[in-house]
């Protein structure tokens, strides 16, 4: 009696699985539930049917022609996929029904793409290489491979210099190249997201919009063709005299903290702009930036800034103060040395005015 008991409760339990979730697998209610249906049931489809729910199409029986025709129309909607993503999508394998994949595009009526290579001759593949480069100068050798089927341009071409000589048009290098496929990132990020900031930008894109455009984020926006939110910069304006009083109890905060570490000198005058702070240890003249960022990052523009104010007053040690240091903390340029610091880190300038090592 107990027996019959528990297992009605098992197959009420299957049931109740099956209502939650109308296309679970065999494989599904074994991993969630812990049962097996088929020691319950006449099979899946019969725990279905009690279930009142309509069976998924992958435990219907289909004929060997019903499967070709699915395999035949999938390729057809998909003329470069691969086995294993017909497979993926159909449930069904392409052994079952065609002796190999050829056969299956064959009766698509459609040229397997990796047989498609062999099919051209060298004239033919230089000619579609040639036009690809002409149509977008900016695309990369591994994007050309991967769109025309081709493993080896060198025994197309000499080198990728004869490929622009031969169109005339201007060789682009490999930084250009990255820039390019950086915009093209920012472009459609910002298709996607509206009203994105430049810090979402930088941080999804990767990049630092500042440095692909003349007029950075403003430039993204037009190229994207998406009207700037001028609406978020003006509910922005409201807040920025309280970030420029901000700022000048940080840097105010941070010049009294240097005192306890030499001589302190504010604002001073340089040939191309005004030093935040100069700090004098021991006969050693250190140019202090400070950043009130709390969100922003820091940016290589504003590491050239303060290497030519040291430049500017003589010195060869840098100190940018911020809240937060980024991974990158420390730069050599030229006989200069300039180190990104926060602002509870300001025990380690003795030992960077010393000449220790700085280890972060």
């Amino acid at each position: 009696m107990r027996n019959n008991e528990s297992i009605e409760r098992k197959r009420r339990k299957i049931i109740s699985y099956i209502r939650k979730n109308p296309t679970a697998t065999y494989k599904q209610i074994k991993l969630a539930i812990k049962l097996h249906p088929n020691r319950y049931f006449n099979g899946l489809s019969d725990a279905y049917r009690l279930a009142g729910v309509k069976t998924p199409r992958l435990f219907e029986r289909r004929t060997k022609e019903e499967k070709q025709r699915i395999i035949i129309d999938y390729i057809q909607k998909n003329p470069t996929c691969g086995q294993n993503e017909i497979i993926k999508n159909t449930g069904i394998k392409i052994q079952y029904t065609f002796q190999n994949i050829i056969e299956a595009y064959n009766a698509a009526g459609i040229l397997y793409p990796k047989y498609d290579s062999y099919s051209r001759n060298v004239e033919e593949k230089r000619q579609e290489v040639l036009r690809e480069i002409k149509k977008d100068p900016f695309i990369t050798l591994e994007e050309l491979s991967k769109k025309l089927k081709i493993k080896n341009f060198y025994r197309l071409f000499k080198d990728i210099d004869e490929i622009y000589k031969i169109l005339k048009i201007e060789k682009k290098g490999k930084g250009e190249k990255i820039k390019e496929r950086k915009r093209k990132d920012v472009v459609n990020f910002i298709k996607e997201n509206t009203i994105a900031t430049q810090r979402e930008i930088n941080r999804k894109c990767n990049t630092h919009i500042q440095e692909l455009y003349k007029n950075g984020i403003f430039d993204a926006y037009k190229e994207a063709g998406v009207k700037f939110p001028f609406e978020r910069l003006k509910l922005y304006g409201i807040g920025l005299e309280e970030i420029r009083v901000r700022a000048k109890n940080f840097e105010e905060e941070i010049a009294i903290r240097l005192t306890g570490y030499g001589t302190v000198t504010r604002l001073v005058k340089a040939r191309r702009g005004f030093a935040d702070i100069i700090l004098e240890r021991k006969d050693q003249k250190v140019v202090v930036k400070v950043k009130d960022y709390r969100k922003k990052d820091i940016l290589i523009t504003q590491i050239m800034q303060l290497n030519k104010y040291l430049e500017d007053v003589n010195v060869n040690i840098g100190l940018l103060i911020c809240h937060q240091r980024p991974k990158k903390d420390k730069f050599i340029i030229g006989n200069n040395k300039i180190f990104i610091i926060e602002k509870r880190e300001l025990n380690k300038i003795p030992g960077l005015i010393g000449g220790l090592s700085y280890n972060g």
